[in-house]
């Protein structure tokens, strides 16, 4: 009885962390207006990785796993949803040039496309520490 207790707080643990990141990676578009990029996207990144590994120490422990396992299996959803969000931040990019484009009948003298967006998501960059990190540190161990 308490194992399934202890996977259905892990899940609940997991989507209120996705939705807290989401949350400030989405808030930190509205801060980009008084601080420094290069600060802002910093300061971001290094909160959404502390989120990251906050969810999957309460994970390991609430499920009684080790926690290189929980952050091995982890990291591939972290990296998974912040892979998402990238994709979906491009596909708003080009939906507003497309927009953008037919409006003015292709007279949009600002052409931009997915493809020549190149801001990460700071979520997809803290998702893609994480796994490396975590990754890195499973097969060490692992061989050593």
């Amino acid at each position: 009885m308490y194992y399934y207790l202890n996977v259905l707080l892990t899940i609940v643990i997991l989507i209120i962390g996705i939705g807290t990141a989401f949350f400030i990676d989405q808030f930190s578009k509205q801060l980009e207006k008084f601080i420094s990029l290069k600060y802002l996207s910093f300061t971001i990144i290094v909160i959404l990785f502390t989120l990251m590994m906050g969810a999957t120490v309460m994970t390991s422990s609430l499920g009684g796993w080790s926690i290189m396992d929980t952050a091995f299996i982890s990291s591939l959803c972290f990296f998974a949803l912040g892979w998402l969000t990238n994709i979906s931040k491009r596909a708003g990019i080009n939906q507003a040039s497309s927009t953008a484009k037919f409006i003015t009948n292709n007279q949009f003298k600002y052409e931009y496309e997915s493809a020549s967006a190149t801001n990460k998501s700071p979520y997809f960059i803290a998702s893609l520490l994480f796994l490396i990190i975590s990754w890195g540190i499973s097969f060490w161990l692992a061989y050593s």
